[in-house]
């Protein structure tokens, strides 16, 4: 039987929420405005990664300096556009679904507007008791701030909560913050969500 948390945090993009082509395409289109090209390789390659910092990895390995202010507010600015687009990552939503209403939040790398927009259209946002985004803290992840400030929140000590993340900042972000923590890109991490989904709705249908 798998052990039941007390406070379930989710990540929202690639987690809770598939939006990978979402948010190339956001980018694609803010760099194009600067005669830029995002390549999908490279945009792929650092998932999870905060918006500043991508964009610094991509002028660091090419050499080309952007207006790095303009290309956040218009990223954001297309993502949010975009956003209605956004579906939920079944295996994770159904946890959230079968959750209640025992202690949940979110915790993403994603500004407030493109996270709540996100959660919106998928039709998740009202299931959370609190979303805390880089709007919140003052570093992305890997730091743990984020999922200390998600715990703190939700009045759960971190040793007690469960970090559902896809991405390798979002697993040492959690293990900095003493969560455990699964990554829903490995097929045994399903396997524990599918039992965990399963065992918290029986719990409410007894």
């Amino acid at each position: 039987m798998t052990l039941i948390p007390k406070a379930l945090i989710f990540d929202c993009d690639g987690t809770l929420a598939l939006t990978a082509d979402l948010h190339f395409a956001a980018f694609t289109a803010a760099f194009a405005a600067q005669d830029a090209r995002l390549a999908r390789a490279f945009y792929h390659a650092r998932g999870g990664m905060a918006r500043t910092a991508l964009i610094e990895a991509w002028m660091a390995e090419t050499g080309h300096d952007l207006d790095v202010a303009r290309l956040v507010r218009d990223s954001i600015a297309h993502a949010c556009d975009l956003a209605h687009t956004s579906r939920p990552n079944p295996p994770v939503a159904a946890l959230a679904l079968a959750w209640g209403a025992r202690p949940s939040a979110v915790a993403s790398n994603g500004e407030a507007p493109v996270v709540r927009a996100t959660l919106h259209a998928c039709g998740l946002l009202d299931l959370f008791d609190t979303v805390v985004t880089l709007t919140d803290v003052a570093a992305p992840k890997p730091d743990p701030a984020m999922f200390l400030l998600a715990a703190e929140r939700l009045g759960v000590v971190p040793a007690d909560c469960l970090v559902l993340e896809d991405s390798a900042q979002g697993m040492e972000a959690a293990h900095r913050a003493g969560m455990a923590a699964h990554d829903v890109r490995e097929p045994a991490a399903l396997a524990t969500i599918a039992a965990l989904t399963e065992q918290v709705s029986a719990a409410v249908r007894v």
